[in-house]
């Protein structure tokens, strides 16, 4: 008979703060690889310049590489952190949401999200298999915190900065015209549509 546990189970708690850690340590090695970098790259001009190799040639190559690479390993395997900046102090769009939604569907909040140290602290929750990613619901592609029936959002004081400045306008998949109020035509595949904001890859962990 195999011992009882005598622990209790893992809270979300500690399973956030540990997947934390391993992407603070991810960071580290980050650190290290763009010395190494750094140091390949200096080398590879040196040898141009001595004619040894032919650094277009070498581009050229490490291009088709890295493409061999991403297609392998895909998105999945990266961190993604939202913009470094103070959320509660951006610039928000002068946008009636609540006047529209009733025409927009809230659609924005089924686009990809990338959350930040700031919102993590405030208690929004993200997709395990995706750090830090906006968590959304698997029934309809929503958000979490956007509710089902009336599309308001549940966290809408803690709300990252990326949906804070997000401006819907002049985006083709959320409105056809904007000045006529004409949606644009709904899509099922929003999931693998591009991210509300292009998220970034952080410099290094500031925390």
């Amino acid at each position: 008979m195999s011992a009882e546990r005598s622990d209790p189970p893992a809270t979300v708690a500690e399973l956030e703060e540990g997947l934390r850690q391993l992407h603070r340590m991810e960071m580290q090695t980050k650190l290290q690889l763009d010395r190494v970098e750094s140091l390949v790259t200096a080398a590879i001009k040196i040898l141009h310049r001595a004619d040894i190799v032919h650094e277009k040639a070498v581009e050229a190559e490490a291009v088709e590489q890295r493409t061999k690479l991403f297609a392998e390993r895909g998105e999945d395997a990266r961190v993604y952190l939202g913009p470094e900046v103070d959320k509660y102090t951006v610039d928000v769009p002068d946008i009636d949401c609540a006047s529209l939604m009733h025409l927009c569907k809230a659609r924005c909040c089924r686009l990809s999200v990338a959350l930040d140290f700031k919102d993590l602290d405030d208690g929004l929750r993200w997709e395990y298999s995706r750090p830090y990613e906006l968590r959304r619901r698997p029934s309809d592609g929503y958000c979490i915190y956007s509710e089902k029936e009336t599309h308001r959002c549940e966290c809408y004081d803690k709300r990252p900065s990326i949906c804070r400045t997000y401006d819907c306008r002049e985006d083709k998949r959320v409105w056809e015209d904007f000045a006529a109020k004409k949606p644009a035509p709904w899509r099922d595949d929003v999931g693998v549509a591009p991210p509300l904001v292009q998220i970034r890859m952080p410099k290094s962990d500031t925390r």
